[in-house]
């Protein structure tokens, strides 16, 4: 990366275009207001000040999955919207005359503030989006980043992040990047081809998806209808067009996204402490990957101006940074890569393998309910010992203790927070990258590679559908695969194994390992298996709780989890039943 006395070249971008519009774009009083709550308002990097309230923070945070807007634009919109709603606000230039005349924002701010507040109310509080109510001190962007360096920027686990939804970046040449390392190489070309294909098949997939759900799934809409009139007694209720284009839609984006490649831009924001931003700053620096050290640089600039003392000692690590290269040298010599020779690379189904588990978890488990809870003179060890002379239904009893009563979105005591159970996963990388965000996990992931793929189902139930004249989708599906593995494993022989980490798409498998104590199982399990997740990853988490249970057989029934094997469409159960409530809440206001 390009520095210009110590300060991030304007315009920075990482590998991706420039998201947003570049600092001379702006008005002169919009430019005020950006200097003064950001870091930089030129850089695709940039830090929230500490001018920037914490309510703003949260909002523009709450922002992110569902806008491709950058965070300083958004911030703009708020000031314009607040004084066009109440006169009584001060507009945006008065906010810029008030910061160039050093006067006192924050009094000058309370409906802004106010707004700002209501929204992580809203979503941080009522509906259970609890990253909202995190706080830290450094408060970081990342736009334009590649899919590949989400996985790496958000791997601590105390930090807060919000990534942009993948359903809000339009798969198009200029949302993709180019690695560093093989711009202006014949690797360039072939990655640009590659992209273009798998654009092309990815419309053509999402065309044919829509046209394929709608017919299909029409009985299921009209069941819906009757559903909801049944639970609500008014005969004209049911599901709007718009929201049924909605729920079409988000179906057959989730069948496309497979297609996705890991080089497909992104930008997410993140809060974390110092402490740990200073040591993700040295891992992001000693990584492989270009792109995320000219990343970790970035953000070490930008964060040196909040937090000078500890933010300049994050630096690179030639320790870590040879670790990679290390490991590989280890496995050509112990192991060997004969023994991968003759793999197959098909399609592969989903899997989950209980690899380790605590001996005697329960035992361990409601001795600990016991020890946490009651003035008890005996030690865990002699409490778990006991354990196994008493009978189930005494058993049962020290379970429901702490269940019963307990609401949806109330946690879980600590005191199940023992022992644990290691679970390798091998599953697509679409599901990966949703499953990693459990960070009270503890994790290990395989570099991305291309040993399976796992092609959505619904490919081969339409597969003869051709669109434009066409070769028929699943065939084209699997050329595509062809070629990714074919330059994915050109690139690893030219030693270029981080570049290679680009060319896998979402659909391609990833080995992944999680420890987990009990609390963490059964938290997940309720969050990934709901109705409105993909397909991957709610089986992944179905089959998890069932292994966990068979450990912990008191707690089965009353461990709350959606255990159904599928959902044809995964927003509709969502949204019929909030069209019945808000029209009961409707029918019990008048």
């Amino acid at each position: 990366m390009n520095e210009e006395e110590g300060r991030v070249i304007p315009g920075f971008s990482g590998i991706g275009n420039f998201r947003g519009k570049r600092l001379a774009e702006f008005e002169k009083s919009e430019q005020t207001v950006l200097n003064h709550f950001f870091t930089n308002a030129d850089s695709n990097v940039y830090c929230a000040t500490d001018e920037m309230p914490g309510e703003f923070w949260a909002l523009l945070m709450g922002q992110y999955a569902r806008s491709s807007t950058t965070a300083k634009e958004r911030l703009l919109e708020l000031f314009r919207d607040v004084s066009a709603k109440d006169s009584s606000a001060p507009t945006l230039e008065e906010v810029a005359a008030v910061i160039e005349q050093g006067g006192n924002l924050r009094r000058m701010l309370s409906a802004h503030l106010e707004k700002s507040g209501k929204h992580t109310e809203t979503y941080g509080v009522k509906y259970g989006h609890a990253s909202l109510r995190d706080s830290g001190i450094i408060r970081i962007c990342f736009e334009g980043v590649s899919q590949r360096a989400t996985k790496h920027l958000e791997a601590a686990r105390e930090g807060a992040y919000q990534e942009q939804s993948t359903r809000a970046t339009k798969f198009l040449p200029e949302n993709l990047g180019i690695p560093t390392e093989i711009r202006g190489t014949p690797f360039q070309a072939r990655m640009e081809s590659l992209n273009e294909e798998e654009i092309g098949l990815y419309n053509d997939v999402l065309l044919a998806a829509r046209e394929y759900l709608l017919k299909k799934n029409q009985p299921l809409r009209e069941a819906s209808n009757k559903k909801i009139r049944e639970e609500t007694g008014n005969p004209d209720l049911k599901i709007s067009d718009s929201r049924w284009e909605g729920i079409i839609g988000a179906k057959a984006f989730d069948i496309a996204r497979s297609l996705l490649p890991q080089n497909i831009t992104t930008s997410l924001g993140m809060t974390l402490n110092a402490r740990r931003m200073q040591d993700q700053l040295t891992e992001w620096q000693s990584l492989e990957f270009e792109e995320m050290n000219a990343l970790g640089r970035a953000a070490q600039i930008e964060s040196m101006k909040l937090n000078p003392t500890l933010m300049k000692y994050g630096n690179r690590s030639e320790f870590h940074a040879g670790l990679s290269a290390r490991a590989r040298d280890l496995y050509d010599e112990l192991i060997g890569t004969e023994i991968e020779e003759g793999l197959p690379y098909e399609q592969t189904p989903l899997s989950t393998r209980l690899m380790a588990v605590t001996p005697g978890i329960e035992n361990l488990v409601l001795a600990s309910i016991l020890f946490k809870g009651a003035n008890s003179k005996l030690s865990l060890e002699k409490l778990t010992e006991r354990m196994k002379t008493l009978s189930p239904e005494q058993r049962r009893r020290i379970a429901e203790s702490q269940t019963e009563g307990r609401k949806k979105h109330e946690l879980h005591s600590k005191a199940m927070e023992i022992g644990s159970f290691v679970f390798e996963r091998f599953y697509d990388i679409g599901a990966y990258r949703d499953l990693q965000r459990q960070r009270g996990d503890r994790q290990q992931a395989a570099p991305y590679n291309v040993v399976a793929f796992h092609i959505p189902e619904e490919i081969e139930e339409f597969q003869d559908a051709t669109i434009n004249g066409g070769k028929n989708l699943k065939e084209r599906y699997h050329d595509l695969l062809g070629r990714t593995k074919k330059l994915y494993e050109d690139l690893r022989r030219e030693g270029m194994h981080a570049v290679a980490e680009y060319v896998p798409i979402m659909a391609h498998m990833i080995r992944h390992v999680t420890t987990k104590d009990p609390v963490q199982c059964w938290y997940e399990g309720a969050l990934r298996a709901q109705a409105a997740g993909a397909d991957t990853y709610r089986e992944i988490a179905r089959r998890e709780m069932h292994h966990v249970l068979e450990h912990l057989p008191s707690f089965k029934g009353l461990i709350p989890f959606d255990d159904t094997p599928k959902y044809p469409l995964n927003r509709l159960p969502e949204a019929v039943q909030g069209i019945i409530r808000t029209e009961l809440a409707k029918q019990r206001r008048t």
